[in-house]
């Protein structure tokens, strides 16, 4: 699939401790959505994708937003409604109104209070896509083959009855991949799934575009070009330095 798939978290000017490296400001937001419309994308899903055989009549770009923080609603959402762009949410079903937990248990992070079940609706109902993060946002590359089946199928038909249709994307945790991943994934029901760094994308390990603090109009006007996207085929400066620390 070659389309840009962009992958945040948070839209905040004062993220909590801990928090600081999956938050870009409100201005950077505002930053990327500008950049996107300049060089003539149209935001879609991999729903709408699906929906439509691929086919597309215009360059595509998929916005992705991982574990649902409730913020969203407070400007990240209502500038996409203002554009009339559609996105991609992701959470792990066992924290829905809740908060993230698997960040404060495991790292200390500040608490951030998650969507609950009538935002996921409303969210839904506009045309936006909800998608799977597993069930306890569990790290897929260290917990058993059973475990990660039980999340992702827990998960998947939780929301699929809390929204009265078929889930078929699903969120890596940490973007963590397994071993086996597309049967796995595949059987599980899903068409989809998003992870972060790997050496080579698929549809069931489709690869994100990170955004920063530090970006600026260029490096994003380059990183939604096609050069970035070969460029990534055969280097990543952060596969590398991964491959490093393990050796």
């Amino acid at each position: 699939m070659n389309i840009p798939i962009i992958m945040l978290h948070h839209i905040n000017n004062l993220p909590g401790p801990g928090l600081e490296n999956w938050s870009i400001s409100e201005e950077k937001f505002i930053l990327l959505l500008n950049t996107i419309e300049k060089h003539g994308f149209t935001t879609t899903t991999f729903k709408l994708l699906q929906a439509h055989n691929y086919q597309r009549r215009a360059k595509a770009i998929i916005l992705s937003f991982d574990d649902c923080p409730g913020a969203l609603f407070e400007f990240a959402i209502p500038e996409l409604l203002k554009r009339n762009m559609k996105a991609v949410f992701s959470i792990p079903t066992a924290q829905i109104g809740g908060f993230n937990q698997w960040d404060v248990a495991e790292q200390g992070f500040a608490s951030v209070t998650l969507m609950n079940a009538e935002q996921l609706q409303y969210l839904s109902s506009l045309g936006m896509e909800i998608a799977s993060h597993g069930q306890q946002h569990l790290r897929a590359n260290k917990i058993s083959e059973q475990q990660f089946v039980e999340e992702i199928t827990a998960s998947k038909k939780t929301l699929e009855k809390l929204l009265n249709q078929k889930i078929q994307t699903l969120a890596y945790p940490y973007g963590e991949v397994p071993k086996n991943y597309k049967k796995l994934v595949s059987q599980a029901g899903y068409t989809f799934g998003l992870s972060i760094y790997q050496w080579r994308s698929n549809q069931f390990a489709l690869r994100r575009i990170g955004i920063h603090a530090s970006d600026t109009e260029s490096s994003l006007s380059f990183k939604l070009s096609r050069s970035y996207q070969f460029m990534r085929t055969f280097f990543d400066p952060i596969l590398w330095i991964k491959k490093a620390i393990r050796v």
